[in-house]
């Protein structure tokens, strides 16, 4: 038998192994190195398109998924039913391929005892990751504009003995974006030190320039030397990643803050149809054959790539 659409749609999807879902797509801080425009119009996901989604999962529309994140370029937390919707997730969480990680981004200043409780009690989130950058308390005000030292250590802290008090359900991850030169008094401060050592894992990243349609100061040079050692490979989120937003438009990519991306919808098309887009298929071709500038949404973005052999992350 020869090789038909179908088969070739079927093949994309079972490519995709990440994807993200936008509960809220505005958020309360405005980092110095977030490519987000907050002048854009709030939009929140309904339960009816988190519904959908799972739906299609659950059907195995994404066999290989092994990520399941609930963020985007929004702060998840604003959802004004998180319960709820983490409860749709709940419903379905089993039917998930095996192995598959549901987490959760967030910047934590929102992350009162009830919603950790919403959080740790729903038995559908498997981690909760925290941004915690710049090295210090100091550095992390500095770059996350509208965040305050004081609330967000006093909010994990009160995560973490919820968590431990209901059985540790939710692995807790803080990710830190360390630029050096935020750091004039060296990398760690102690207090700094000290509040990262109460997550499970600590995972340190440069600054990445997102989508490249704003210029945000950021040495890229590190990522752009990566792309130019492997050439014929296509970004890896690319390749791998789908993004829902709150509308249920979906876009290719989840450095995709800002909707630049979107070739389709989850409303009207399933996941097959989506992964295996003509739009989507075309933006890889072109990636792999060394035409990035051809791709309106990839053309100044440093681009991302696994060390070989690693398994793909969000």
């Amino acid at each position: 038998m020869g090789h038909t659409e179908a088969d070739g749609m079927s093949h994309a999807a079972a490519g995709v192994t990440l994807l993200n879902l936008e509960f809220n797509s505005t958020c309360n801080l405005h980092c110095r190195h977030c490519a987000l425009d907050h002048r854009k119009k709030r939009r929140i996901m309904e339960p009816a398109t988190l519904s959908r989604v799972m739906g299609l999962l659950a059907a195995g529309q994404l066999p290989n998924l092994r990520r399941l994140d609930l963020h985007n370029g929004g702060e998840t937390l604003l959802h004004p039913d998180l319960p709820g919707m983490l409860a749709i997730i709940a419903e379905t969480r089993e039917r998930l391929p095996a192995g598959a990680v549901v987490g959760l981004l967030t910047n934590a200043m929102l992350l009162t005892p009830e919603k950790s409780l919403a959080i740790i009690r729903s038995r559908a989130v498997d981690q909760v990751r925290v941004s915690l950058d710049g090295g210090s308390p100091e550095a992390f005000e500095a770059m996350r504009q509208g965040a305050r030292w004081d609330v967000v250590a006093k909010n994990v802290a009160a995560f973490g003995r919820l968590n431990d008090k209901h059985g540790h359900p939710v692995r807790t991850e803080a990710v830190c974006v360390m630029p050096p030169t935020l750091l004039p008094d060296g990398p760690f401060a102690p207090p700094f030190v000290a509040l990262a050592e109460t997550f499970d894992k600590v995972s340190l990243r440069p600054p990445h320039n997102w989508d490249g349609s704003r210029e945000l100061g950021i040495d890229d040079a590190s990522y752009r030397a990566t792309a130019a050692s492997r050439p014929g490979e296509a970004c890896f989120l690319l390749a791998r990643n789908l993004v829902v937003l709150p509308d249920g438009a979906v876009t290719a990519c989840c450095n995709d803050l800002n909707a630049r991306g979107v070739f389709g919808s989850i409303l009207t098309e399933d996941f097959i149809a989506l992964a295996g887009h003509p739009v989507r298929q075309g933006m890889l071709r072109l990636f792999r054959e060394g035409r990035k500038a051809g791709i309106e949404l990839c053309r100044d973005c440093s681009g991302f790539y696994a060390p070989p052999g690693a398994r793909e992350k969000a």
